[in-house]
């Protein structure tokens, strides 16, 4: 995940982004269209992950600018992405724009960060 942000911040890169992308899901895009972009990407924020042997979810922002406006304020893009592993290599599958928020156990953690259990914090 952390690679293919980099791919798309540093620019480029699209023949990675598409080399690192299933090829059933991969958009007709070439490498060129995903090198031309309109944004500068200033940072990333992996919000959860979670891996089993051959499947994977990221939940991250991605923090960016109008390249042509450096002064202009920050936008996210907000994804929760799917991942699968093949012959030891993770390709992006697909994902979801601002995704819903995800549920949290009576008994996990509270996701505010504050120790406590979900039921005894926020989710009262």
């Amino acid at each position: 995940m952390r690679s293919r942000y980099s791919a798309f911040a540093l620019g480029g890169l699209g023949h990675y982004l598409l080399d690192t992308w299933e090829r059933e899901s991969r958009p007709a895009l070439s490498a060129r269209a995903l090198d031309d972009t309109d944004c500068r990407w200033e940072g990333l924020e992996i919000i959860a992950t979670q891996t089993e042997a051959t499947r994977g979810v990221v939940e991250f922002k991605a923090y960016h600018r109008p390249r042509l406006a450096p002064g202009a304020p920050l936008d996210v893009l907000h994804e929760r992405s799917r991942f699968r592993r093949r012959a030891g290599v993770w390709r992006y599958l697909d994902g979801v724009i601002d995704p819903p928020a995800a549920a949290v156990a009576r008994n996990a953690p509270c996701p505010c960060g504050s120790g406590k259990k979900a039921k005894r914090c926020c989710h009262a």
